[in-house]
């Protein structure tokens, strides 16, 4: 078994930037290699939670205001007013070469009809603060009267793993905000060249990260003969008043039983917990790992 070693070679880096594609980690498209991991480190410390521990993100009415605008000049003929803005969470995405950002919000609208009573209903809309730009995935759905997630991002959501299922998504024992800079900043002493080492960030860690990953792939793939390489694929964070959760990604390249092509399967691992677990399953049609669709 051969497991990251303290220098990574060129090969290294070529074998994970080609897994970063494969396993069509998600960046967003207004995001990019230039934003700072500082920039995460600002935006997650002016989260500050009230007396109740409820976290309550430091209003910006410049921002409602466009958000205002942008919903009102996306709906023109539906909406009414959108003044509601209740901010949801904040999420973040590193891996070696790109970073991404992005902060939710729902907005509580009015829908324009000719009764006297009000008719609300309800938008998420992202802003990607490296951009400055304003998303929805919402359509307007005419026979139901309310609003959807369109169908490329219903499509796009069924590939997503389960971060429920995979023990990081809504569980007893959570991230605080205080572990997330943590990482954060462990992850800022595995810079360089603005490409991102896990080894060299959390170099104390790694070796039982890697033991308890290799572990888990044996027992439960029986058709792995052995793990021929661990590499760091990326690491996410997820705050909200209601959740807060991050997780790394680790690909890992097994060799199987009575095969000479290796093989490749995603593995999560919460530092909060430090559960290692998986989605991929193998499919003999394929012959293949994958995760398998979520309809």
């Amino acid at each position: 078994m051969s497991l990251i070693s303290k220098n990574i070679s060129i090969s290294q880096k070529v074998f994970l930037i080609a897994c970063t594609f494969l396993f069509g980690l998600r960046i967003f498209s207004q995001e990019g290699e230039y934003i700072k991991i500082e920039n995460f480190i600002f935006n997650t410390e002016q989260l500050k939670k009230n007396q109740k521990g409820i976290i309550i993100p430091q209003l910006d009415r410049n921002l409602n205001d466009r958000i205002e605008f942008f919903i009102q000049e996306s709906f023109p003929e539906i909406i009414d007013d959108s003044k509601n803005i209740i901010w949801q969470s904040y999420k973040t995405t590193t891996n070696p070469i790109l970073k991404a950002h992005s902060m939710s919000f729902m907005v509580r609208v009015s829908i324009k009809n000719t009764n006297e009573n009000k008719i609300y209903r309800y938008i998420e809309v992202d802003y990607f603060p490296k951009t400055d730009e304003l998303s929805t995935y919402y359509i307007w759905d005419p026979e139901k009267k309310n609003f959807r997630i369109n169908d490329s991002e219903l499509e796009r959501r069924s590939y997503l793993p389960q971060l429920t299922e995979l023990k990081i998504e809504n569980q007893p024992k959570k991230a605080g905000i205080n572990d997330i800079l943590e990482e954060y900043r462990a992850l800022i002493g595995g810079i360089n060249d603005n490409f991102i080492y896990f080894n060299k960030a959390k170099e104390s860690d790694l070796d039982e990260i890697n033991q308890n990953i290799s572990s888990y792939v044996k027992q439960n793939y029986s058709n792995v003969d052995f793990v021929m390489n661990i590499v760091f694929d990326s690491y996410h964070t997820f705050i909200s008043a209601y959740d807060i959760y991050h997780y790394y990604t680790f690909i890992v390249q097994v060799k199987l039983q009575g095969s000479s092509t290796p093989n490749f399967i995603e593995v999560f691992y919460n530092p909060s917990t430090e559960i290692v677990n998986s989605d991929f399953t193998w499919s003999s049609q394929r012959e293949t790992f994958y995760r398998p669709n979520k309809d």
